[in-house]
C-alpha cells in the first residue's frame, strides 16, 4: 500500500462526456468543457491518487450539519489521514474558515489555500485596494490561522485585484523571493498534485467516446489505475537500485499481461478462426500451432459436439417457408459433407485419390 507524503492536494477533475446524465456539468475553462466532475485527493510529491468522490451537485443529499459541500468533500477524502499532521492544499472552492478550524482542531491536519474575498470573516481592510502598493502583503493573525492579502505585481505595475490566502500551517509574516509571502510560495509549490495527475491521464488515455456515463467513469478508473501502478513500480525500482520503465512502455506491458490469460483461454475454443489464432499467437509470442493433420480428427469431433453449433437455427441461405426439420436435415448434410471433405484432404494428398481441387470446389477426375 502506498504511503503518501506530508502534503496532500484536493482539486477537481473533469471527465469528458457529451451523453445524457443529470449530473453532467459545464466548465468553460476546462479543455473538454462538458463532462463528469470528480473531486480527487492526490499525494503532491508522487501524484498518487488517494481517493475520489463523484460530484453530483443537487442529486445528492446535503451534508450533515452546517457543513458546506467543499467542507464535506475535504473531510471525507482526508478521513484515512486524520491525526497524521499532514497538510492539505486546496483552492478557493473548498477553503473556508470553518474548514480550517475543523481540520486543525478535530482532524490533526493543517490547511493552506486561496480563499474568496467575499467571505464574511475577512475584514474590509484586507479587501480594500486603497493605498496598496503592487507587490505588498498584509497579514492578519488568529490563534489558529494566518490570513494573507497580497497585491500582485503585474507588468504594468498595477494590481487589479488582491489575492487572499488562508493558512493554519504558517504563523510568521515571512517573505520569500521577489517579496512574495511564504504562504503564497508554499501554495504554488503544492497546488499542482491533481493537475499533474489529470495531465498524466490525458497523455496516455484509454478513454473512448461513449454515450453511457458508467463507461466514462470506468475509463477514468482504468487511467487512474495505470498511473498508480506505474508510480508504485517506479518507487520499487528506485528502492531496488534499478531504473524504472518509461510510463508508455509500462502501460503497454501492463495491458498485454492483463489480456494474456483471456487470449490464451480463447485458443481452447474449437470454433476460433485460423486468422484469429495466428494473431493471438504472434501477439503474445506463443509457440506455433502443431501440424493440423495430427489433431484434425480431435478438432472435428469437438466441432460436431460443440454447443455453439445449433442445427435448429435458420441460416440466411434457407427459404423462410421451409420447416425447421427440413432446415435441420439440410444443415446436418452440408455440415457432415464439409467435414468429410476436409478430413480426406487433410489425411491424404488430393492427387493420390483422384481428386482435383478447383476454385469452384472438388470434383472427381
Amino acid at each position: 500500500m502506498h504511503t503518501p507524503g506530508e502534503n496532500l492536494t484536493i482539486d477537481e477533475q473533469l471527465l469528458a462526456f457529451r451523453g445524457r446524465a443529470v449530473f453532467r456539468i459545464y466548465i468553460p475553462k476546462k479543455p473538454a468543457k462538458y463532462g463528469l466532475k470528480l473531486i480527487l485527493c492526490c499525494d503532491n510529491k508522487s501524484k498518487y491518487l488517494l481517493g475520489a468522490i463523484p460530484y453530483v451537485a443537487k442529486q445528492e443529499p446535503p451534508p450533515q450539519g452546517d457543513l458546506s459541500l467543499g467542507h464535506y468533500y475535504v473531510r471525507q477524502l482526508t478521513r484515512p489521514y486524520h491525526q497524521s499532521n499532514r497538510n492539505v492544499t486546496v483552492d478557493n472552492w473548498f477553503t473556508s474558515i470553518p474548514l480550517a478550524i475543523d481540520l486543525q482542531s478535530n482532524c490533526g491536519l493543517t490547511l493552506v489555500g486561496t480563499i474568496k474575498s467575499n467571505k464574511k470573516e475577512i475584514p474590509s481592510q484586507m479587501r480594500s485596494m486603497e493605498g496598496r502598493i503592487p507587490g505588498s502583503s498584509a497579514f492578519l493573525y488568529d490563534d489558529y490561522m494566518t490570513l494573507v492579502s497580497y497585491a500582485p505585481l503585474t507588468k504594468k505595475g498595477k494590481s487589479s485585484k488582491l489575492v487572499h490566502l488562508l493558512s493554519t500551517m504558517h504563523s510568521t509574516p515571512t517573505l520569500g523571493d521577489h517579496g512574495k509571502p511564504e504562504v503564497l510560495l508554499f501554495y504554488n509549490s503544492t497546488k499542482g498534485g491533481v493537475d499533474a495527475f489529470d495531465q498524466m491521464c490525458a497523455t496516455y488515455s484509454c478513454s473512448r467516446k461513449t454515450q453511457r456515463w458508467p463507461l466514462c467513469i470506468f475509463y477514468g478508473m482504468l487511467n487512474a489505475g495505470g498511473i498508480n501502478s506505474w508510480i508504485v513500480h517506479s518507487a520499487n525500482c528506485t528502492s531496488a537500485g534499478r531504473p524504472p520503465l518509461r510510463r508508455r512502455t509500462f502501460l503497454m506491458e501492463l495491458a498485454m499481461e492483463l489480456i494474456r490469460p483471456w487470449a490464451q483461454h480463447r485458443l481452447t475454443r474449437p470454433t476460433l478462426s485460423c486468422e484469429l489464432v495466428a494473431l493471438i499467437r504472434s501477439a503474445f509470442d506463443l509457440p506455433s500451432q502443431p501440424p493440423q493433420a495430427a489433431q484434425a480428427p480431435e478438432r472435428e469431433v469437438a466441432l460436431l459436439h460443440n454447443s455453439y453449433f445449433n442445427p435448429e437455427k435458420r441460416c440466411r441461405d434457407c427459404p423462410g417457408t421451409a420447416k425447421k426439420s427440413n432446415v435441420a436435415n439440410l444443415l446436418r448434410r452440408k455440415w457432415l459433407t464439409s467435414l468429410a471433405t476436409r478430413w480426406i484432404l487433410l489425411i491424404t494428398p488430393p492427387n493420390s485419390i483422384g481428386l482435383e481441387v478447383h476454385p469452384a470446389g472438388i470434383r472427381d477426375s
